[in-house]
């Protein structure tokens, strides 16, 4: 099986376990006085799954954090969007608003000096 193949949750539980792996056994050898062998690989089989459980809905959660905070991201480029837009037809409406209204004032002006 390749390493790079496996998820990252896998990857980071299988090294951090394998560590802790290692230094209890350099514990039990070398410093422990009465050693139950048998319990070793169920100790470390327990701690890969506890391990990997914790890895993998921590992962999984920070999916879901960042896809949210993409998705906010988004929504606010859109309402930014929306707004500019909203904002051009005002001036817009608001340009053809005013030429209207001097032309008609204009007319209004000439009428009265005749």
């Amino acid at each position: 099986m390749k390493w790079q193949k496996l998820p990252r949750w896998a990857r980071d539980t299988i090294s951090v376990v394998g560590a802790m792996a290692v230094l209890l056994v350099i514990y039990d050898a070398f410093f422990a006085k009465h050693v139950n062998w048998v319990l070793v690989p169920i100790q470390i089989v327990v701690a890969l799954l506890a391990v990997g459980v914790w890895s993998y809905f921590s992962y999984r959660s920070q999916q879901k954090r960042k896809l949210a905070e993409q998705q906010k991201a988004e929504a606010a480029k859109q309402r930014q969007e929306k707004r500019a837009a909203e904002k051009a037809a005002g001036a817009k409406m608001a340009a053809a608003t005013r030429e209207k209204n001097l032309a008609r004032n204009q007319a209004h002006q000439q009428r009265r000096h005749d």
